[in-house]
């Protein structure tokens, strides 16, 4: 698996303290995290056809991404 951003979101699924951070401050976890700029957009703008579209391309297309707390 390549994709920064899907590592991410895999770190995220399996760690609960990351995906509360992410909550509380989506933009500052994603960048602390080492994603561009573009990435660290898209997950602050919970853009779910860009994050579905990366994911599938990884082959990791059960995961998903949400603000809610």
């Amino acid at each position: 698996m390549n994709d920064l951003l899907v590592k991410f979101l895999i770190a995220m699924d399996k760690d609960e303290k990351l995906k509360q951070q992410y909550i509380s401050d989506p933009k500052g976890t994603a960048k602390a995290f080492g994603l561009s700029d573009a990435d660290v957009q898209i997950c602050a703008k919970n853009d779910v056809a860009a994050i579905k579209n990366r994911c599938e391309a990884e082959g990791a297309d059960n995961l998903e991404i949400s603000h809610s707390k």
